[in-house]
């Protein structure tokens, strides 16, 4: 059993490489610290660097949603580095404040359903900086460089905004044709329930997106026509199920291929006028029905603005109610982030008593462990973290032996930053 529990920890997923992600985290981190070297002072670089971390927060969540996410974090980041300044004289207040900053973002990240790092980062900021020289002095200058490193961060994040306002959105109900395209394709087969299956989790994803997607101050053209086109995709997926489930009937395979070909045709930059299909199925009254609900969808593609004028009847739950559920005694968010925050705390006090050098590491690591979902999944990061340590340290070594200097310590930044967001999908 251990050694199947090993093999997949360690087992490599086929995952597509995140290409620009990495090269955007490279860019982030590693443009700080040349600006540093530029202005002669590499330390304030590195400051700033931290808060370029902020990227990593990155996710392919609408743009409206993301930029206040990315502002937040890069607050959050900066008050982090600024608290640690300001408390690294007091090892018990240090303590309890590593536990209150775990507590307080696994908490949030939980309640909402945020994917991403959550508490990861907050406290390397702020662990980081009770590892610096202590003086409390520095607290204003440590947190506005870590902000502006934030701020770089924030506009590397929403610069595909000029390009594509919509492109999260438009990839979601991109994938929800895709999915419904395979679904017509597997009527009357065996692969019918698992790819139902698929597709209710990518209607429900694309519902999610749509609702953060929505701009409070009006949506434009292309947002209104994702939203109509999702709920067509909703009533032909539910015409499926009432009338080809369970049944070994086979659908149009050119039926299949024109849902194939709304996805392919939903981006603005890609968009094209698709043709009715103008198919009778006179035998066939159920198959024909299909076929208008497709039709449906095209004629929203391909109708002018002035038709496509509705917003959609959206809502979503306010946070007082989101956080009233989740701070429960009974929450499974609530229990997990206490214990997150409990565990930190005592392995930062432990940390200290030994007087270790650089000891916020053993904090570190206790964070990166348990952030696992589940019991098998935290024993796979601490496998992980275990390897992936002693792998750090030695090509650690190998960099520091050529004592790198200026411009080199940014180039080195730049690719391992980016290497470590390329490996994170292959395998963690």
């Amino acid at each position: 059993m251990f050694i199947s529990m090993l093999k997949q920890a360690f087992q490599m997923n086929r995952n597509p490489l995140p290409w620009p992600k990495a090269i955007n985290a490279g860019i982030c981190l590693s443009l700080p610290i040349m600006i540093g070297v530029i202005a002669g002072n590499l330390s304030y670089g590195l400051l700033a660097g931290i808060g370029s971390f902020t990227y990593l927060y990155v996710a392919n969540i609408p743009y409206v949603q993301r930029a206040k996410k990315l502002f937040l974090v890069a607050i959050t980041m900066s008050l982090s580095v600024g608290l640690g300044t300001l408390l690294a004289p007091h090892p018990l207040a240090t303590a309890i404040v590593v536990g209150i900053i775990g507590f307080a973002a696994t908490f949030v990240f939980g309640a909402l359903q945020i994917k991403g790092p959550a508490s990861i980062f907050f406290l390397l900021g702020f662990t980081m900086a009770t590892g610096m020289p202590i003086d409390p002095s520095f607290a204003p200058l440590r947190a506005g460089l870590v902000l502006a490193g934030g701020a770089f961060a924030w506009l590397l994040g929403m610069a595909g905004w000029f390009l594509d306002p919509h492109g999260p959105e438009t990839n979601a109900v991109q994938k929800v044709y895709r999915e419904l395209a395979v679904l017509i394709q597997a009527a009357g087969t065996d692969r019918w329930v698992e790819v139902r299956q698929k597709l209710v989790n990518t209607l429900r994803s694309a519902e999610e997106t749509l609702i953060a997607g929505k701009n409070p101050w009006g949506s434009g053209e292309h947002f209104r026509r994702l939203i109509l086109l999702n709920d067509q995709a909703n009533a032909i997926f539910v015409y499926l199920l009432e009338h080809f489930e369970g049944r070994k009937v086979k659908l149009p395979l050119d039926l299949a291929a024109i849902v194939q070909a709304i996805s392919d045709s939903l981006p603005e930059k890609k968009k094209q006028e698709l043709l009715i299909w103008d198919s009778h199925f006179d035998g066939n009254e159920v198959v024909q029905t299909l076929i208008d609900k497709v039709n449906e969808a095209i004629a929203i593609l391909n109708e002018p603005f002035v038709v496509v004028n509705r917003e959609g009847d959206f809502s979503r739950s306010s946070l007082f109610r989101v956080f009233g559920g989740a701070f429960d005694k009974n929450s499974i968010v609530f229990l997990t982030a206490a214990r997150f925050g409990v565990v930190l705390m005592i392995a930062d006090l432990v940390a200290y008593s030994f007087e270790f050098n650089r000891s916020y590491w053993i904090t570190l690591s206790c964070a990166a462990v348990m952030s696992g979902s589940t019991i098998i999944a935290t024993f796979h990061r601490a496998l992980q973290r275990s390897l992936g340590t002693i792998v750090g340290i030695m090509i650690a070594a190998i960099v520091l032996s050529t004592r790198p200097e200026g411009f080199v310590i940014a180039i080195i930044v730049f690719f391992l930053t980016a290497l470590t967001e390329l490996s994170i999908v292959v395998n963690y």
